[in-house]
């Protein structure tokens, strides 16, 4: 794949506020004709979303993977990055990306998850994407009881690092081949006395379909969390300190 040569990265993580909703456009643009032929042609095969407006006139929002790309009128130049409404204090990029994330997470049948139910009335969800070859997923496994007795729901997501070729894609497959997805993940994270059943099932496929979720999400390494709205959280976070982040973005 060529790869697209201007980039405008802004980091301005005090804008990052999620309590604060975008401002409509006001003035409605047509999108223009195949605004992002050029873009698509840089690109070979990879998929390219259709463009939306944006509040910037002129310029036009589209996706490829889990990146989201801006075009300006003509489809000509491109700018990858987070675009920032200084006046409302928004990250509109991120409100994309969050959305984007819930509906396709929502795709997923929560049936083909393992899940721990919140002890009592379910104040929150968090979706774990996760890999029982990862120490830090281990540790967050550990404290899974935590956040049931918080109110929150754990669902957790297949994500083999490194694919097929992943320390752990193997036992996943194990993990998913379970009659009790709870308890084959507890045997596999180590927190459960057991064996895993063999990987060759038909449930098995669970675990690549959860790779392919996760990789058009932008997950790039485990643990990967992600609030029932979408809020992406990065990495292991203590349960203390998990539990409010959870539960504020649930409100």
């Amino acid at each position: 794949m060529n790869q697209i040569k201007l980039y405008l990265i802004v980091t301005l993580a005090a804008f990052m506020s999620t309590g604060i909703a975008a401002e409509p456009a006001t003035d409605k643009q047509a999108v223009p004709a195949n605004i992002t032929q050029l873009l698509k042609s840089r690109l070979g095969g990879v998929a390219v979303g259709e463009a939306i407006e944006t509040p910037a006139k002129g310029i036009y929002q589209t996706q490829f993977g889990s990146k989201f790309a801006y075009l300006t009128g003509n489809g000509r130049y491109v700018f990858i990055g987070d675009m920032i409404d200084l006046e409302s204090q928004v990250n509109l990029t991120e409100l994309s990306r969050r959305s984007v994330a819930k509906e396709l997470i929502d795709t997923f049948s929560v049936g083909d998850l393992a899940v721990y139910p919140a002890s009592g009335a379910t104040r929150g969800i968090l979706n774990v994407f996760t890999d029982t070859s990862c120490p830090y997923c281990k540790k967050l496994h550990e404290e899974v009881p935590e956040l049931q007795k918080a109110g929150i729901e754990v669902r957790y997501f297949p994500f083999p690092r490194g694919g097929a070729r992943g320390p752990g894609y193997t036992e996943l497959k194990q993990v998913w081949c379970g009659d009790d997805l709870a308890k084959t993940m507890n045997i596999a994270k180590g927190v459960e006395a057991g064996d895993l059943p063999d990987g060759n099932c038909d449930k098995a496929s669970i675990v690549d379909q959860g790779y392919t979720l996760g990789n058009k999400i932008g997950v790039q390494g485990t643990p990967a969390l992600f609030t029932e709205q979408g809020h992406k959280i990065e990495g292991y976070v203590p349960h203390n300190q998990l539990i409010p982040m959870v539960l504020n973005t649930a409100n």
